[in-house]
């Protein structure tokens, strides 16, 4: 005996394919190849972050030493909080540009910029 059934069933047999798999699948060659483009550019870049770095990095201390001070100049040790600006201001003499003076305290110590570290010593120049 057989009985009928209304009920269809939307299952069929076979799996459609609905998008291409061929252009979601990717061969080993292919990942093998971006993964080593991926690490090839996060070196290029680790070494060029670090190049840069290391390039930025100045030295306080100078090769060339200030020649020794003559009679005439005087020598000041630099206390904390001293800047070579109020330094300047301190020597200069009546009238003159306290730029001048920098300039001078700058050139005669080959410093290389304006700061400076507690215990350093400064040659006064003589003018």
């Amino acid at each position: 005996m057989t009985t009928m059934s209304t009920y269809s069933s939307t299952y069929k047999g076979e799996a459609r394919n609905t998008r291409n798999t061929r252009a979601v699948k990717r061969s080993w060659q292919e990942r093998r190849t971006e993964r080593l483009l991926m690490r090839l550019a996060a070196a290029t870049l680790f070494f060029v972050l670090l190049f840069t770095g290391l390039s930025l990095m100045t030295s306080q201390a100078n090769s060339e030493h200030p020649a020794a001070p003559s009679a005439s100049e005087q020598i000041v040790v630099v206390g904390s909080g001293d800047t070579l600006w109020n330094i300047a201001s301190s020597i200069r003499k009546e009238g003159e540009d306290i730029r001048h003076v920098v300039f001078n305290l700058k050139q005669r110590n080959n410093l290389t910029s304006s700061s400076l570290q507690a215990g350093q010593s400064l040659i006064i120049p003589a003018e």
